[in-house]
This record gives C-alpha cells, structure tokens and sequence, in this order.
C-alpha cells in the first residue's frame, strides 16, 4: 500500500471523477526506482548474503541446502512484514541440482520437459 499521503500525488481524472492510486503502479515515472529502493530496505539484511533483489526478481541462495528453508523463511518473513503480495502463478525455485518446485511438488528438470514436450500448441 502507498503512503496515504503520497496518494494524491498520483490522482488523475476521469469522466467518472478524480482517482488516485492505492498502490505504486509501474507506469508512473520513477517508479520501478522507487521499488528498488523499497526492496533494497526491507531486505538490508539479507543482500549480498542470502538473497541478491533487482526490482521484482529476487533470489534466495544458500551455500548449503540445509539451510536454504532457513533463509527462505527470512524472505518470506520480510515479504510478510510489509504486505508484499507475490505472484504465484509467475515464481517458482531451481536448486543447483536443476529440481524445481512445480505446483506443490518437487519434479525433475527432465520431468518438466517431457510434460512441456506433451503440452499441445493450440487447436
């Protein structure tokens, strides 16, 4: 959520009447800057040593997998703070070892390719 003194910064008119935005969004100037900035604070602690953020791409890395939940915990405790919503559909996981998280399970990279390969192109 946007400051709610900054929304009226963001209004705009309609014929419908005079909105503002409740959230940043992307189209506004200076925007994915004012993300980054906003990433880079709630993640202070953990950049450059658990996690690396470029605007919406985050990465948590582990140098050993026993703790990789650990520091996964971290991120989502951080993202939960501040209300950050993610976008499942979009986010998934690759370990080293080429497994990914697919849906609610931990399939193959091999696994996920023959069902890519099956997938139909359309009619």
């Amino acid at each position: 959520m946007m400051n709610p003194e900054d929304q009226e910064k963001t209004a705009f008119y309609t014929e419908q009447g005079i909105f503002c935005y409740r959230v940043m969004p992307f189209g506004l100037k200076n925007a994915g800057a004012t993300y980054q900035r906003f990433v880079n604070k709630i993640f202070a602690l953990q950049i450059g040593k658990t996690m690396e953020v470029y605007i919406d791409d985050m990465l948590v890395k582990s140098m050993e997998e026993k703790d990789h939940i650990t520091h996964l915990r971290e991120c989502f405790k951080q993202l939960n703070l501040y209300n950050v919503k993610l976008n499942p559909p979009r986010h998934r996981g690759e370990s080293k070892a080429n497994r990914g998280i697919v849906g609610n399970g931990i399939a193959s990279k091999q696994a996920r390719s023959a069902a890519l390969n099956r997938k139909s192109c359309g009619p």
